[in-house]
């Protein structure tokens, strides 16, 4: 007999009520407009900006009404891949570029068509195209949000103890060592979702071993034995064993754990992406950017190695199945213009990947942010968006385990390899 999923049971409740409302409805006496159905997991401290973003649509179209439906972000990947080849899936979804959208690409709408008529490579950076939209020659995926993994911390800890952001591994372990023996936790760390865990592993890697090694990783050329990736686990397990991370890394969300410790002074700072920024701005913490927290990239190790910024981008893609396709594509087209791109990074602290929005629209800090990434050589997505989606889960999870038995790491990523390279050896790497 076959259970549905309770997330999934959930999901298939809302998604009722949504489809319940697709023949047209008025907004005015005459002007019906047709329901675009969109389903994303921009929920509960991630959710900064998309309302906004999906009104800037609503208050311009008569023809279409942008329909949003949230799902918990753990919850949505595994709903897409039960309601993606069902009859009737969602118009839109919201997903992340990448390896997860490979994963599923024989099952989206290409939008090569639109993507000429709107001509859409007037928007976006080439190497970002190539990056996050293209997938076996065609385009699949228009881009809404760009982040980046820094770390960010609380000023006023940092000043009370007279110490800078640090540039170098040799600055960073300083820092550590006097925020540890003044009482305070010098980083925290929520893995509770197992994700926030790989922006630790990701880069201490592209920090120590070259841009091309954690690509060969990625593709399962090389295992996860190897010596470069042991001396990441080396120095990791390192820090956690001077007691520089806060207890129960693996019961502590990074939000209302691992921020508000930041946010409380209880923890001097966090690797986070900077959907951090408009967590810590928003009406619940009102910090200010620059005079109650900052951020510093993750710092150099190996001084010659090209610098790499990291983290994900977020975007759209339209389910081959979609009943709506012609309203799909309108709405596409337009959250890929600038209202819409300056309407959700004004909520969620995220760089819009439009390159026709001007520096002037960013705040101070994602100007600086901004720089950073342009001054990195290379953009890499983050670990669970670089590597199959099979493989992935179970690096998410040797990271888990590492973060509760860290003197196992070598013993850890012994079986990783192993695993890792029996579920490349059963899939096709896009």
């Amino acid at each position: 007999m076959h259970f549905l999923r309770p997330g999934l049971l959930c999901f298939l409740s809302l998604w009722a009520l949504t489809a319940c409302q697709r023949a047209p409805e008025s907004v005015t006496e005459n002007a019906p407009r047709t329901v675009i159905s969109f389903l994303h997991y921009f929920t509960d401290s991630l959710s900064g900006g998309l309302d906004d973003m999906a009104r800037t649509f609503n208050s311009q179209n008569t023809s279409y009404e942008l329909k949003a439906v949230s799902l918990d972000h753990e919850a949505f990947k595994t709903s897409i891949q039960d309601t993606l080849k069902s009859d009737h899936p969602p118009d839109l979804y919201s997903y992340w570029a990448g390896a997860r959208t490979a994963s599923i690409v024989n099952d989206l709408e290409p939008l090569d068509d639109i993507w000429q008529q709107a001509k859409l490579d007037e928007r976006f950076p080439p190497n970002l195209i190539r990056a996050a939209s293209e997938y076996q020659g065609k385009k699949y995926f228009i881009p809404l949000t760009q982040h980046s993994v820094v770390f960010f911390y609380n000023k006023k800890v940092f000043e009370a103890h007279h110490l800078m952001p640090p540039k170098t591994w040799a600055e960073f372990l300083q820092v550590c060592a006097t925020l540890k023996a003044k009482g305070v936790t010098p980083i925290a760390l929520g893995a509770k979702d197992r994700w926030p865990a790989q922006f630790w592993f990701d880069l201490l890697l592209l920090r120590t071993a070259p841009y091309e090694f954690r690509q060969s990783l990625m593709a399962g050329q090389v295992k996860y034995d190897d010596p470069k990736v042991r001396a990441v686990f080396e120095r990791w397990a390192a820090l956690m064993d001077r007691g520089y991370f806060n207890d129960g890394t693996n019961e502590l969300s990074w939000d209302k754990g691992a921020n508000e410790l930041v946010y409380a002074g209880g923890a001097a700072m966090t690797l986070m992406g900077t959907w951090n920024i408009g967590y810590f701005t928003n009406d619940a913490h009102k910090w200010v950017a620059g005079k109650d927290f900052d951020f510093f990239p993750f710092p150099s190790i190996e001084p010659g190695l090209p610098k790499v910024a990291l983290g994900p981008i977020d975007g759209l893609v339209l389910p081959k199945k979609a009943s709506n396709k012609a309203g799909a594509k309108v709405a596409m087209v337009y959250l890929a213009d600038v209202d819409a791109q300056q309407a959700i990074s004004r909520g969620s602290g995220a760089l819009a990947p439009n390159k026709r929005i001007s520096r002037g629209f960013y705040s101070d800090i994602q100007q600086r942010v901004l720089d950073d990434t342009a001054s990195s050589p290379f953009f890499a997505f983050n670990y669970d968006l670089s590597t199959p989606p099979a493989v992935a889960e179970l690096g998410l999870n040797a990271f888990s385990e590492f973060l509760a038995f860290p003197k196992a790491y070598v013993k850890i990523l012994g079986k990783l390899s192993q695993d890792a390279q029996g579920r490349f050896q059963s899939i096709a790497f896009p």
